[in-house]
């Protein structure tokens, strides 16, 4: 079978850093989740999260293997510094495998007022991400990118939450030129015990012209499990809803808290 693709299409799976920029939610620059969520780890408190992740699709051939990373730092009781890496990433298509180190991504979250059930008060946060080109020249974006995101999220009965993420976002395209596009993530939570969870979510990292990559929409669900107050484990899968980035992505990890 012979397989045609346009330009966009090539550059999302061809082009390994630009994909793990543009598909910000699923791929390690964001730590593979884009959870709209208000809270920060409060001062003196600090989580990583290593991931293992893997993307494919095989329309093209392509598969990707990535060690993401995220650090959150708690400066004060309200605001988080976040440190993301894209880890080591190995990536395939059509046959062609690149191996090097990803870029970084440096963050700010404010938290601006924390949700609560009893009043119905909104919890709102600002987030701030600035994506630095620090990762080997295979993977490695052209002038890096900016976020700037806005969470609500509303505290639920019966354990619930919702959280929706509205966000811009600033980054270069295949030919060199800057652009906005706007994003959106809608999360829907539920933590069933003490200490498992689980997520779902409808996730656009970006919404643009084909010119720009496109739009990118994914499905995606998550859990985590909570061995103790330090250790957490956690899984997550996100579906391309469109052919504009890898369809399926599948990561895997462990947050250490302390």
């Amino acid at each position: 079978m012979t397989v045609k693709f346009n330009s966009n299409f090539c550059h999302i799976f061809k082009l390994a850093p630009v994909a793990a920029l543009l598909a910000t939610s699923v791929l390690a620059t964001q730590a593979f989740a884009a959870e709209a969520e208000v809270d920060v780890m409060g001062k003196g408190n600090t989580q990583l999260e290593f991931k293992l992740a893997h993307s494919k699709d095989k329309s093209n051939n392509y598969k990707e293997t990535s060690t993401p990373f995220l650090a959150r730092i708690g400066v004060t009781e309200t605001i988080e510094i976040r440190v993301a890496a894209d880890g080591y990433i190995k990536s395939t298509v059509l046959g062609e495998t690149t191996r090097g180190m990803g870029d970084t991504n440096l963050g700010v979250r404010w938290r601006l007022q924390e949700s609560d059930e009893k009043t119905g008060q909104t919890g709102m946060a600002l987030q701030l991400e600035q994506g630095l080109p620090t990762g080997a020249r295979a993977f490695k974006s052209d002038g890096g990118s900016t976020a700037l995101k806005y969470t609500a999220a509303w505290a639920l009965p019966n354990d619930m939450s919702l959280g929706v993420q509205p966000g811009l976002l600033r980054v270069k395209n295949e030919a060199g030129r800057w652009y906005v596009a706007p994003s959106v993530s809608v999360t829907f939570a539920k933590s069933w015990t003490p200490q498992f969870r689980t997520v779902a979510e409808l996730i656009a990292p970006q919404l643009t012209s084909l010119g720009n990559g496109g739009n990118q929409i994914f499905a995606a669900l998550g859990a985590t499990y909570s061995l103790n107050d330090m250790f957490e484990l956690e899984v997550f899968y996100a579906r391309s809803l469109n052919s504009n980035a890898p369809a399926n992505n599948l990561a895997a990890g462990v947050n250490v808290k302390f």
